[in-house]
């Protein structure tokens, strides 16, 4: 019924590599002409593509900013282990979701000498960086109602930051980060985190860049 580019793409595959490969697939059998076509009609109309968290998260094996926040959502030494949502969907007390969390890390990450580093080295200055916060607000980053530093906005500011201060971080020969650093750093932070103080009406990308130039100047310092 549908699919034949697929079988092409299959058929090279198998020949190009001379290996096997599953495939699964969902077989319809006896249908009459009426029902193939309404069928048919249904597939290419109304399926429903997979989420953009789904989406990262099976990309982790070719994509290092997504194997990254996969790992930060699964790990238990990672501060966004209990309050992370692997499969895309908020609930009370996971509101950050894997989508989220690569963004965020991908701000982190944006300086070149960083990005070009190993993905382990890469995940262990994020754990230090997000560790360290979480440590010097433990009271705030718990309390999500109460105050903003997990929202979305907040995390994104302290990761456009903290770009910043990873490259601050870099030893001379620009291939290894000082860990103590970052955490010097962050521990120069004095922010307001409530949900009813000056932050409360800081919101979107525009925001977190704003609340972002903030933050580096304080860590900077």
């Amino acid at each position: 019924m549908d699919g034949q580019h697929r079988v092409g793409g299959i058929e090279k595959y198998v020949r190009e590599t001379n290996s096997d490969i599953n495939i699964p697939f969902l077989a319809f059998h006896s249908l009459d002409e009426d029902e193939e076509i309404k069928l048919f009609d249904t597939i290419n109309t109304k399926a429903k593509g997979i989420g953009t968290s789904l989406s990262k998260f099976l990309r982790r094996d070719s994509d290092d900013i997504s194997w990254m926040a996969t790992e930060m959502m699964t790990r238990k030494d990672s501060p966004f282990n209990l309050i992370g949502s692997i499969i895309g969907k908020r609930t009370k007390g996971r509101h950050v979701t894997l989508q989220n969390l690569y963004r965020t890390l991908t701000y982190l990450m944006k300086n070149e000498n960083i990005s070009i580093l190993p993905k382990e080295e890469k995940i262990q200055m994020a754990l230090t960086y997000y560790n360290a916060l979480r440590d010097k607000f433990l009271f705030e980053w718990k309390d999500y109602k109460g105050y903003r530093i997990t929202h979305i906005v907040s995390i994104d500011a302290l990761s456009i930051a903290g770009s910043t201060v990873l490259s601050a971080s870099l030893k001379e020969n620009k291939k290894q980060v000082d860990l103590l650093a970052i955490m010097k750093y962050v521990n120069k932070l004095s922010v307001e985190w409530s949900s009813d103080g000056p932050l409360k009406y800081v919101k979107g990308l525009s925001g977190s860049k704003k609340l972002a130039e903030e933050l580096k100047d304080q860590m900077m310092a």
